[in-house]
């Protein structure tokens, strides 16, 4: 009796079941118990949760005839068991696999998502600085026009001329 809280009834029954079909079975028991999981759970604790039981959801009609072929024949029971076990860590593996293809799946969609939204913002920014350089242009222009009318009309303001009727301009603006 190595466990205070078994049953000689469990003992008995836990001493004929082969190893791999015991890891089974806890593994399948674990489940169960999973479903009453607080709904709190983190990212990384729910997806192994899922993975879980899409690993093991399929194999459990195979973990119950085990089970009755455990009584009736257990020398058959211990190789079947193996090879099922092989079969679920495979299938496990293909899951996983399949998990982190569509979280890559998921992440990339983002990316594009995010490109899009940065080379929309891009293209907006580019087109707001392409029309404030037009607009700097557009003042450039209009202040060298101003510039050289304001100079032509202090010119003509320092040096005033007058035409006379003899038609020759004033002699203050030939000194």
């Amino acid at each position: 009796m190595d466990a205070p809280n078994s049953s000689p009834d469990q003992e008995n029954e836990t001493e004929q079941q082969p190893t791999e079909l015991r890891i089974l079975s806890e593994i399948d028991k674990s489940q169960e118990n999973s479903h009453h999981v607080p709904p709190l759970l983190s990212v990384s604790q729910q997806e192994a949760d899922t993975r879980h039981t899409l690993a093991t959801e399929p194999f459990q009609p195979i973990l119950k005839v085990l089970a009755d072929l455990e009584h009736d024949d257990p020398k058959f029971a211990f190789p079947a068991t193996r090879i099922v076990g092989l079969y679920r860590r495979l299938w496990q593996s293909c899951v996983t696999k399949h998990i982190d293809g569509d979280k890559l799946e998921q992440s990339n969609q983002n990316l594009k998502e995010t490109g899009t939204h940065l080379r929309k913002e891009r293209d907006g920014l580019q087109l707001r600085h392409d029309k404030q350089l037009a607009r700097l242009r557009f003042f450039e222009q209009a202040l060298e026009s101003s510039r050289e009318r304001l100079t032509s009309l202090l010119d003509d303001w320092n040096y005033p001329y007058s035409p006379n009727f003899a038609g020759l301009t004033d002699v203050a603006r030939e000194e």
